[in-house]
């Protein structure tokens, strides 16, 4: 029978870190800020843009709608979002930020921040950009030969949700992407 060490394998290392990365952002904003990895994400895209639909913010967000429902909710309970009925659509609600979600946002984002100045140290940025791009490329290389990527694709959730900075946030705090 042929061997097969995955344990030592690219994707099992990457699969790894990036557990790792939402496991220690959940973390830090559960204890920081009293939100959930999942309700950042939400935060993020309402941030690049407020209003959208339950179905908008799950396909951004790569979800499924039941998926998201609970998370939309929670929000909801703890004054975060507000849902209001489309008045194009009456089938659909829109999900708006409240003012006690941007209140917290720049919390969010220094807890963000943090994780990626923790997980970036004594990493020389010539690394990061070639391991950046290195991982871009098989990621473009997937996603021709096969069917993955989803919805995330959307230019409109090119988000780091993992850094906490979006591509296009609104946001007044200095941050830059990744690198």
């Amino acid at each position: 029978m042929q061997k097969y060490d995955f344990q030592n394998t690219l994707g099992f290392t990457v699969n790894k870190t990036a557990k790792a990365f939402l496991k220690a952002l959940d973390s830090e904003l559960r204890e920081k800020v009293g939100v959930t990895l999942g309700q950042w994400k939400v935060m993020v895209i309402l941030v690049n843009q407020d209003g959208l639909t339950q179905k908008e913010i799950a396909k951004r967000l790569g979800l499924e709608g039941p998926t998201l429902i609970p998370i939309i909710d929670k929000m909801e309970k703890d004054d975060l979002v507000v849902r209001r009925v489309d008045p194009l659509d009456r089938r659909n609600n829109r999900i708006y930020r409240t003012d006690k979600a941007d209140k917290l946002w720049n919390e969010m984002v220094s807890c963000a921040l943090r994780i990626r100045q923790i997980s970036l140290k004594n990493i020389p940025k010539d690394n990061i950009d070639i391991t950046k791009n290195v991982l871009e490329n098989i990621y473009q290389n997937l996603r021709k030969r096969f069917d993955v990527g989803g919805n995330i694709d959307n230019q409109d959730a090119l988000v780091d949700l993992t850094a906490g900075v979006g591509h296009n946030t609104t946001t007044s705090v200095s941050a830059t992407p990744i690198q």
